[in-house]
């Protein structure tokens, strides 16, 4: 199911069958070096697809697949989860993308639109992003989009910057 688009990216909801294209990107150590879970195997890729499609069931958001138009190929993810940091319940932006598609802002674009459809389409206040203080490419993304503000937490066994936006900005 289509939930936006951008001009160059489309962002639909995951299909089982999308297991064997995301696979490759979930398992590159390069792509999953700042992730709590490190690489995944296929495995462990559908089981993510599983929690994703039972997350749209079950708030209306999750995290998207990005399909990059011109050539259909589906190039990573991009979308919303619920988390709790510090004992406080959130929803986190989240995005991967494959290592052939960085540097090009599709992370941004992708990220744009789910904020965007976050804030409109499922009327959420705020969105956070949880990054590694040392993942300069995330938190230059975070910048672009208007995250500026954050507090120095711990999460997942990382030491974390957690930025927050909300909807009136």
């Amino acid at each position: 199911m289509h939930v936006t688009a951008t001009n160059r990216l489309e962002i639909r909801t995951f299909e089982s069958s999308d297991v064997k294209s995301l696979m490759p990107i979930l398992s590159d150590p390069d792509v999953m070096e700042y992730s709590s879970k490190g690489p995944l195997s296929e495995a462990q890729t559908a089981e993510f697809i599983d929690w994703c499609i039972h997350s749209y069931d079950e708030l209306g958001y999750g995290q998207w697949a990005v399909i990059e138009k011109p050539s259909g190929k589906l190039i990573g993810y991009c979308g919303l989860s619920r988390t709790t940091v510090d004992g406080c319940d959130e929803v986190e932006i989240g995005y991967r993308l494959a290592k052939d598609r960085w540097g090009m802002g599709l992370a941004t674009e992708a990220a744009r639109a789910v904020l965007g459809y976050g804030f409109e389409g499922c009327n959420l206040e705020s969105v956070v992003a949880i990054v590694a203080p040392d993942h300069a490419a995330s938190v230059h993304i975070l910048e672009k989009l208007g995250f500026s503000d954050f507090i120095e937490t711990h999460y997942a066994g990382w030491d974390v910057r957690l930025y927050r936006i909300c909807k009136k900005e």
